[in-house]
């Protein structure tokens, strides 16, 4: 049986009275929809029967549930919204999908070229009729060139936008980074796109837009070429150190290394983080010794770093390095956290980051909040909704 409870709304919501339907699946369409949820839009999630969005069959599920409710994935991406059932695929769903768009500010979908081809959709079809509308198109590649009609999943993406060539160590196959990272950076993106169409509307032209935007175009604008490419060359795979390109090379310093109960990494790159590490470590001689004022041009002094940090880590856990070298030697260090190190981390707590939320089938769990305050508060964030729980 459903328990039923009360929900705290929250005490500011910038976007109350913006409406918005989602038909968006998965994660870039979703946690675009979470984030202006999260700002107090009232955002209806538009479901396929019988299952509704496949992220909600997607792992991991939380242990107290194996149904369609306990995925987490849908769970973090699809709190503050209601749900209803309506196959928009047939004519009678794409009529009624069409209706409900009429009273609404945004539309977020996730339909690449293949799905607007087969449904004979132009980019037109719903803003005609609500001119103040505002649809975002969220795909892999976009509606337009060579690439349109390809397939996609992160894996991809990070191959094609150059990710994965800078990941990993330089003497092994490239590295893909786990999860749905361009989706959650796709999604930012298209909250930001969506709100600026807002304000550009409520402002200035009272007409809505159609947005469009890709995974691919959002990863190539986090690359860093104009800072890498000093030398005119491309950026290669390092592990743990510092991009080859570097005019100066930098000395040894930056690593990721084992403590004693688990692994802790140093940043820097700079010759004063150099010299104070240097000092640290007892050996104030290697500042001035020549094989260790360039990391690339003389390999073996990175490596003979590590040894000598490891040696000085002896003994001690890896937020005991992190409190020491942080706050008696200014050095730029972080232990390498895990979920549980996370959620019980004392800066994470201090800034109010996680939120503990009640849902009726998998209960009470901990949920990110929305990354940033508003007059020193939090704004609160609500559950996910059951599929077709509002209609």
């Amino acid at each position: 049986m459903i328990k039923t409870f009360e929900q705290k709304p929250n005490l500011y919501e910038p976007l109350k009275g913006i409406k918005v339907i989602e038909v968006a699946q998965g994660v870039a369409g979703p946690h675009c929809g979470k984030i202006l949820a999260g700002l107090g839009a009232e955002v209806l999630k538009v479901e396929i029967p019988p299952e509704g969005d496949w992220s909600r069959k997607f792992g991991p599920k939380l242990p107290t549930d194996e149904t369609l409710e306990s995925s987490a994935l849908f769970l973090h991406n699809n709190t503050g919204k209601k749900s209803i059932l309506i196959d928009w695929r047939s004519p009678k769903g794409l009529s009624e999908l069409q209706n409900l768009t009429k009273n609404a500010d945004v539309f977020i979908e996730d339909w690449d070229l293949n799905t607007r081809n087969n449904l004979n959709l132009p980019k037109d079809f719903f803003i005609k009729q609500n001119q103040r509308l505002i649809e975002i198109c969220i795909t892999p590649f976009g509606l337009s060139g060579p690439y349109s009609l390809y397939k996609a999943t992160p894996m991809i993406i990070f191959a094609l936008s150059g990710f994965m060539n800078i990941m990993g160590a330089p003497s092994k196959k490239p590295i893909m980074l786990p999860g749905f990272q361009a989706d959650y950076c796709t999604g930012i993106n298209g909250n930001n796109a969506v709100q600026i169409a807002l304000w550009e509307r409520d402002l200035k032209t009272q007409k809505g837009k159609f947005l469009e935007l890709s995974m691919l175009e959002t990863l190539i604008n986090l690359h860093q070429a104009p800072f890498e490419m000093d030398h005119g060359g491309n950026r290669q795979r390092m592990g743990h150190r510092q991009s080859a390109l570097s005019a100066k090379g930098f000395p040894p310093g930056v690593s990721s290394l084992p403590a004693e109960d688990g692994h802790v990494t140093f940043g820097g790159g700079s010759q004063p983080i150099f010299e104070t590490l240097c000092l640290m470590l007892g050996k104030p001689e290697l500042i001035e010794t020549e094989e260790f004022q360039n990391v690339f041009k003389n390999p073996e002094s990175g490596n003979l770093m590590d040894k000598y940090m490891m040696d000085w880590m002896k003994g001690k856990t890896k937020k005991e390095v992190f409190m020491e070298v942080s706050t008696q030697w200014l050095l730029p260090v972080s232990p390498i956290n895990t979920i549980n190190d996370i959620l019980e981390d004392e800066q994470f707590n201090h800034k109010n980051a996680f939120q503990e939320i009640d849902h009726p089938i998998v209960g009470s769990a901990k949920y990110p909040t929305l990354p940033f305050s508003i007059n020193n508060q939090k704004l609160k964030i609500k559950r996910s909704p059951l599929l077709g729980e509002n209609k």
